[in-house]
């Protein structure tokens, strides 16, 4: 399939404020957009996978920790930051906010 329309994007309530529609899902990358409620958090975690996100609206702060270190960042509308595969990550969105996300599934 090479075109998903809206309808068939479907919707998750992830966490606690915390809504994911998938926009598409191929055989390596897997694209998504997420909304936040102010206060929502999602909780540390990590996976085998890169992810790639761009916030489209509001702020969020966003830990990524590896084994020898932990980086605490501020993004805003327009950013991007990357969190390489097994690195720990979570978020806590300081103002409403909705990013897109990507993830590279292949090994």
């Amino acid at each position: 399939m090479f075109v998903i329309n809206e309808k068939d994007q479907h919707e998750v309530k992830v966490f606690k404020g915390v809504t994911r529609h998938t926009l598409g899902c191929g055989k390596d990358v897997l694209m998504a957009r997420f909304e936040y409620e102010e206060g929502s958090k999602v909780p540390p975690h990590k996976h085998s996978y890169e992810q790639v996100t761009t916030l489209l609206e509001g702020e969020q702060r966003i830990i990524i920790r590896s084994e020898s270190e932990t980086e605490e960042i501020i993004v805003r509308k327009g950013d991007t930051y990357v969190v390489p595969a097994n690195f720990e990550h979570e978020q806590f969105t300081l103002k409403e906010a909705v990013t897109i996300d990507a993830w590279s599934l292949a090994p």
